[in-house]
């Protein structure tokens, strides 16, 4: 009884989570209403607040269930060794954020949350840094927050702009793309970059 209860529960929380990222393509945070959120979940305001004092806190939940799916990715792949796991990260980063496009698009947008990209980029910050540091040294800690900086700006950045575009370019070769320009970065003595190839399909 308790599992059905649970998935009753993620179902209902998953339709409010639809609703809100729909309805962030057509409108800035400040004209949604709980009222619209409801009305495009088709689910009543009872419901909604069962689960949710306001909107911030559906936000706050779905923010929160995204960057546990990043962590578990992580904390997978970590025992691969660099650089496969750089690698294995991207693919399964971009994989998790264009199955939930709508989402992450809305999250990408500061106005909906203030603090999603930053606390992703935080996590991966420790993730890299290891092997930046490989490549510049012990005393590398305050150019590899600079650095750092210009790279999470980036990859956010060619995100957005790829699942605004996608035609543009294959998810294959955006995944290529990526971590080539990731692991030049990390790496740049390393011997192997120029045989990293994109892929063209």
């Amino acid at each position: 009884m308790a599992t059905k209860e649970y998935a009753c529960v993620k179902k209902t929380k998953k339709a409010f989570e639809n609703s809100l990222a729909s309805l962030a393509g057509e409108y800035q945070l400040n004209k949604i209403t709980v009222k619209m959120v409801c009305e495009e979940a088709q689910l009543s305001r009872n419901a909604f607040y069962f689960h949710y004092k306001d909107i911030g806190a559906l936000i706050a939940d779905i923010e929160d269930n995204i960057l546990r799916e990043v962590e578990n990715l992580i904390v997978s792949l970590e025992d691969l060794g660099f650089p496969k796991n750089v690698y294995a990260t991207i693919d399964g980063l971009i994989d998790l954020f264009d199955s939930r496009r709508d989402v992450v698009m809305m999250l990408l947008d500061k106005s909906f949350s203030a603090t999603f990209t930053s606390r992703i980029s935080h996590r991966f910050s420790e993730f890299n840094y290891k092997y930046f540091r490989q490549a510049h040294g012990e005393k590398s800690k305050v150019s590899y927050e600079f650095f750092y900086i210009f790279l999470s700006g980036g990859f956010y950045s060619i995100i957005k702009y790829w699942m605004d575009s996608p035609e543009k370019m294959s998810k294959a070769s955006l995944k290529s793309l990526t971590y080539l320009l990731i692991r030049r970065l990390l790496m740049p003595s390393d011997p192997d970059i120029d045989k990293i190839t994109l892929d063209k399909k």
